[in-house]
């Protein structure tokens, strides 16, 4: 169970990540962190923060579908590219 947890949180950081630089254009260094955690809704939320916003974190869930959106009403929104 333990290592399938660690498989899901790093599949979540890593596709984030490659979604937040390839598709939102941020940058490494605007990254400070992302870590995923297990919860009940959602079940997976991924918790960003900027280096601009290091004391901030920002919430995404990818729908378990690589749609990911911002679920916190936390202003400025992070994503750029909105999905419909």
């Amino acid at each position: 169970m333990y290592a399938a947890l660690q498989f899901k949180y790093n599949s979540l950081e890593k596709n984030l990540r490659e979604y937040l630089i390839t598709v939102e254009g941020y940058s490494e260094s605007d990254l400070l962190s992302i870590k995923a955690k297990l919860s009940s809704m959602p079940k997976f939320p991924v918790y960003v923060r900027f280096a601009n916003e290091p004391d901030t974190d920002y919430i995404f869930t990818d729908r378990d579908a690589s749609d990911w959106k911002q679920l916190d009403p936390k202003e400025p929104q992070r994503l750029k590219k909105v999905n419909q």
